[in-house]
């Protein structure tokens, strides 16, 4: 309707009154997680059975607005490709001293078959690298709290104090191991575009990002809503909602409790990570293909050779990333681990000195005295 109105103009002003929605979604998602770590706080700090329970409903309502709120990024992901792609399609055509809008020929070539299924793989893909990153993070923060005797409580300082040492080390180590961890996906997305241009050519590329357009709108609210469910249904019994046949309430102790702990574990990657990660894989792969869009023509005849290129360049970084940044990443920690013993060290033996220092100047005043 908005095209048949007034056309490329119009599509633009409805794709930007979509992306200006992006502060609304921002301000109910920030308030979700907002709420979630008021809840924590709560949980840890008193057990005033009143404060607990408004903290559970003020975590509930929380949830819920985050959830909103990665709908409303869904939707607005696939506005803002929508409007890129139609700029890419008349940049592209330009270029070529073409029309775009007289463009004739087949509705859909081979070249446009293969991008949409290019499309689709690589979505798929994506999510894959995404959610085993996922995994795999929360795999090395168990192992690391498991072997680290750093992140142990300091029973000897009170609250907060007791936990700020274990958490700055758990800061550090989390913030380092979620970098190596996201490499794999960033990869994968700078490798999309230019494998669809060099391969496909324009046509393969411009619907491979439709395509893919298509399916991460379906896609992210499908993640979005199994991951919501799984995370409610265990909140629904961590609050005492649900009772049993008898009216007795079935609580965290119960076998239903510990089933969606395990669900939550395949739904929290989906709610947290694939949903909002795919609108932000969008986004990025159809700039980044309206940034290259020069080194693309019409048909691929003299540029599938770059295509092999650029897989041998992303199956050479996803290896560094696998095995030489864990290597460098392991060095620069022992290194530095080693210097922050050597300087606890040079402050012991510095200690010891004065302490001996101390005790000369005590004897010959002694020695003055007497």
């Amino acid at each position: 309707i908005t095209y048949e109105l007034e056309g490329h103009y119009g599509l633009a002003l409805l794709s930007s009154a979509s992306v200006s929605g992006t502060g609304f979604q921002g301000g109910i998602a920030s308030y979700g997680a907002i709420s979630t770590i008021a809840h924590k706080i709560v949980h840890l700090t008193t057990y005033h059975s009143m404060t607990r329970h408004r903290a559970n409903i003020c975590a509930a309502l929380g949830d819920s607005a985050a959830h909103g709120g990665n709908i409303i990024s869904a939707v607005n992901a696939f506005s803002a490709v929508f409007n890129v792609a139609m700029t890419l399609l008349a940049q592209a055509y330009t270029r070529l001293g073409m029309n775009y809008q007289m463009i004739s020929g087949a509705p859909v070539s081979e070249w446009s078959q293969a991008g949409l299924l290019l499309g689709v793989v690589m979505t798929m893909l994506f999510t894959a690298n995404t959610i085993i990153s996922c995994l795999e993070t929360s795999k090395a923060f168990m192992r690391f709290c498991k072997e680290s005797k750093e992140v142990d409580q300091k029973r000897n300082l009170p609250f907060p104090y007791s936990h700020i040492q274990p958490l700055t080390i758990l800061t550090s180590f989390g913030t380092v191991t979620s970098m190596r961890m996201v490499f794999t996906p960033m990869i994968n997305t700078l490798a999309v575009p230019m494998l669809g241009g060099w391969f496909l050519g324009l046509r393969g590329l411009l619907f491979l990002l439709s395509g893919s357009n298509v399916l991460i709108l379906c896609l992210s609210i499908f993640l979005n809503n199994s991951g919501q469910s799984w995370v409610a249904a265990k909140k629904y019994i961590l609050f005492g909602s649900l009772k049993d046949q008898d009216g007795k309430v079935i609580g965290p102790d119960s076998a239903e409790y510990e089933n969606l702990g395990v669900g939550e574990m395949i739904g929290g990657p989906f709610e947290d990570v694939a949903g909002p990660a795919l609108n932000n894989f969008i986004k990025f792969l159809a700039v980044f293909a309206l940034v290259t869009e020069g080194l693309y023509e019409e048909t691929p005849e003299n540029t599938w050779i770059y295509g092999f290129a650029c897989c041998a360049g992303s199956l050479i970084l996803v290896a560094f990333s696998k095995f030489g940044l864990t290597l460098i990443l392991n060095c620069l920690t022992s290194f530095l681990r080693q210097r922050q013993l050597q300087r606890a060290r040079d402050e012991h033996d510095e200690e010891l000195s004065d302490e001996e220092d101390g005790d000369g100047e005590e004897g010959r005043v002694g020695i003055e005295d007497a």
